[in-house]
């Protein structure tokens, strides 16, 4: 099979490095999603939401999950159901796509235990008509995780040079995501309290051995490190999921 150098980037993302994007990043944010999702859940379905050209999809069939993925760009799909035909590794019957909306989930009532909205959410313009689709998806016990920039990222620097480097259709919006802002909507749609899933990047912060060694009794520092984490876990990068009753 002949691909363009156009696709073979695509299909190698996030390897091979991606413009404004930290492959450690998606990495690392990538498996504290997968560490939200509810192990004892015995519905292995999984919607992957607004997938774009399908990494996470692949990876989540590869840890064994029955993946339906969809996106809004035809483009990213026709990439993605390339997929299973160059990597053996990738179950093709565990490997859905379509093209598709995330204010209409072309998919029946309590289909699926677990949503999957990686760096999604913020490109949605009607939050509150999403979390209701995908309360009504999920089967009673189900989960929707969500990896996403924070409550400054529309007007952060690296949004608006993304903007500036790279075109984007007419469509493309790039939204806030307030945590306060999201729980109300979410338990609006009939989903229990947020959960978040609070973290670091890897690279933000080290300390020496000693310092660390004695943080337990430094009040100052554990009030500096508490403040980073709320800080940047809520104007940066959040991770959190939504569990329906």
């Amino acid at each position: 099979m002949s691909l363009s150098p156009d696709t073979i980037r695509a299909l190698n993302y996030p390897f091979g490095g991606a413009a404004g994007r930290s492959q450690s990043r998606l990495i690392f944010d990538f498996s504290i999603g997968l560490a939200c999702f509810d192990d004892a859940q015995p519905n292995r379905k999984v919607l992957d939401f607004a997938c774009g050209t399908g990494w996470t999809t692949e990876w989540l069939n590869r840890m064994g999950r029955d993946v339906y993925a969809f996106d809004v760009d035809p483009a990213a799909i026709e990439q993605a159901k390339l997929r299973p035909q160059l990597d053996p590794r990738i179950d093709a019957t565990r490997f859905h796509t379509a093209v598709g909306d995330g204010h209409t989930i072309n998919f029946p009532d309590a289909t699926f235990g677990h949503v999957f909205c990686f760096d999604s959410l913020h490109h949605m313009k009607d939050y509150g008509q999403v979390f209701r689709e995908m309360y009504r998806v999920l089967v009673p016990g189900g989960r929707a995780v969500f990896v996403e920039p924070g409550a400054r990222h529309a007007s952060s620097p690296e949004t608006l040079r993304f903007l500036t480097e790279n075109k984007k259709p007419d469509w493309w919006i790039e939204r806030d995501v307030n945590l306060q802002e999201i729980n109300d909507l979410a338990r609006a749609a009939g989903f229990l309290e947020l959960r978040v899933r609070p973290f670091v990047l890897p690279g933000m912060s080290d300390f020496t051995f000693t310092d660390w060694y004695h943080i337990s009794d430094n009040p100052v520092g554990q009030q500096n490190i508490l403040r980073e984490l709320r800080r940047f876990c809520w104007d940066d990068r959040v991770i959190f999921y939504l569990d329906k009753p």
